[in-house]
């Protein structure tokens, strides 16, 4: 749940966006010649960064399945799929899609050849899922491992939510510095007020980087039960600069 602080830089950062970003643009022709006599501009930037672990498990798996007959490769595919897919929609908490399908030419003895005249065919699908639980998440791909489908990645990131929170708390924090700059320089030059104007936010990136593996064709798994997959949160560093021109008058 959101602190009364954290709904409240949210709710800020929205404001920004409609109200500081558009102002910021009109004013981007200020010139010093529209200054009034005994004002001058100071150009200031902050930034503000946070290290936030990280709430959102992800994995991608993958079935794949070869041979000669085609049509009878496919129809694993979508029967293996099928079962997945009912299982994660019995889940609670689990955001799942689909990837790429794929059926191609493929030698296992010479994997950069095709033999067009007696082909052995891959078949092969995707399923990717992600969700706050981790241990119900990690619990699920245990299944789904058991179910024949093998794990191309697994990793976790931040999600846009608790992202957005953090943001909007470093730019409150970056919005004081810069004002208390403007208000420490007024006050070295004998200037009475300082208004920051051309606000611009720039922050980091909220993107997930899992590293991917070259998978061999995955078979269902013999009778031993096979244990679920292990995994522990990292940490994001947020990071948000905001830049504001301050006109100090005297």
């Amino acid at each position: 749940m959101f602190t009364n602080q954290a709904r409240y830089a949210v709710s800020l950062v929205c404001a920004l966006n409609l109200l500081l970003f558009p102002v910021a643009h009109a004013q981007n022709q200020l010139s010093l010649g529209e200054l009034q006599p005994g004002q001058l501009v100071l150009n200031l930037s902050a930034t503000e960064q946070q290290d936030v672990a990280q709430d959102t498990l992800n994995a991608s798996l993958m079935f794949s399945t070869q041979g000669k007959d085609k049509a009878a490769l496919q129809n694993e595919v979508n029967t293996t799929m099928r079962k997945a897919l009912d299982l994660l929609e019995a889940s609670t908490g689990i955001e799942y899609n689909t990837a790429q399908y794929q059926v191609y030419m493929f030698d296992p003895a010479q994997p950069s050849r095709r033999d067009i005249n007696n082909p052995t065919w891959r078949a092969q699908q995707e399923v990717q899922i992600n969700s706050l639980d981790s241990s119900a998440m990690l619990d699920l791909v245990g299944q789904l491992q058991e179910n024949g489908l093998v794990i191309i990645s697994l990793y976790y990131s931040l999600s846009a939510a608790k992202y957005e929170e953090i943001s909007g708390t470093l730019m409150l924090a970056a919005l004081k510095k810069l004002q208390d700059r403007a208000n420490t320089a007024a006050g070295a030059l004998s200037m009475s007020e300082a208004n920051l104007v051309e606000v611009s936010l720039d922050g980091s990136p909220n993107f997930a980087y899992g590293e991917r593996f070259n998978v061999g064709v995955a078979r269902a798994v013999d009778s031993a039960a096979m244990a679920p997959p292990v995994a522990d949160p990292g940490e994001t560093q947020v990071s948000l600069t905001v830049s504001a021109r301050a006109v100090l008058s005297p």
